[in-house]
């Protein structure tokens, strides 16, 4: 499968946005997902949903396994702002969150997966450091017990998600994925010679002293097991949420683009095992 998609690594931007651009056309033409409602899907999610700059999971997901998305991703979303909504305007007035749009959605739909990407960018970036004790302090690099702290934080959002799916819409799954171990590289996005973001944690690393390499990666893989161990708990107390686990699945040294985003080759086997997930729902 790997040799399969190796090819989209080597895509232009051009080919990357006609990739994006047949997405698109699939659902203006949505007559045969229509015949078959367990493609039709809602999302909700960051940037593994809504990547510019290369291919996303949707895009895959569409493309490559024919789903219908209604997607409502949008690249840098936090955890918090797609579950509760933080937005505010000028008056400091809260604005509707997307989420009671999603809902509405889902309630409509009654579709068979809720697909859901979050949580990366609630850690990575500007966040990242307040996991981490200065090297000159002598305390521990990682602070485990704040690491904990936010994931139990975590794990009480995505209760309310689950909870507030299920009310809208009981037969409907939500599926999630834990992110895969990266490395703090340094490599953030560019496109069109712009830098877009990033990078996320090599600059927190090196701002608290820790210099060794061995020992940033080593932090990063504890930060993203506690993320994974949160949704494999959720897993296992919410029959109707199904945890996609794609550690084994994504290597640290090949299949990333930058600190945060998979290449085009890996985003397309994610979201095969996304799909193998989706199938063998009930």
């Amino acid at each position: 499968m790997a040799k399969e998609f190796a090819e989209r690594d080597r895509w232009s931007k051009e080919q990357v946005a006609e990739f994006k651009r047949q997405r698109r056309a699939r659902r203006a033409a949505p007559a045969a997902a229509l015949s078959m409602p367990g493609l039709r899907l809602v999302a909700e999610g960051d940037s593994w949903f809504k990547y510019l700059p290369g291919t996303d999971l949707i895009d895959c997901l569409e493309n490559d396994h024919g789903y219908e998305i209604e997607n409502f991703a949008l690249a840098g979303d936090t955890l918090e702002n797609m579950i509760f909504g933080t937005g505010i305007d000028e008056d400091f007035t809260r604005t509707p969150p997307t989420i009671d749009e999603v809902l509405e959605r889902i309630g409509a739909l009654q579709p068979k997966a809720f697909l859901f990407s979050g949580g990366g960018n609630d850690i990575a970036g500007d966040e990242f450091e307040s996991f981490l004790n200065h090297a000159g302090s002598g305390l521990p690099a990682l602070r485990r017990d704040f690491l904990n702290q936010v994931m139990g934080v975590f794990e009480r959002y995505y209760d309310d998600l689950v909870k507030r799916v299920t009310a809208k819409s009981p037969g409907t799954y939500i599926v999630t994925h834990g992110y895969g171990h990266t490395r703090a590289t340094g490599k953030g996005v560019k496109f069109l010679f712009f830098r877009f973001g990033g990078p996320w944690m090599k600059p927190a690393l090196t701002k608290k002293g820790i210099f060794n390499q061995p020992q940033q990666d080593a932090i990063v893989r504890d930060v993203i097991d506690a993320f994974n161990a949160m949704l494999a708990r959720l897993a296992a107390r919410h029959p109707k949420f199904k945890y996609v686990d794609l550690r084994p699945l994504l290597d640290p040294d090949n299949d990333w683009a930058n600190e945060l985003h998979l290449r085009n080759s890996a985003f397309a086997r994610a979201a095969t095992h996304i799909h193998q997930t989706i199938t063998a729902l009930p």
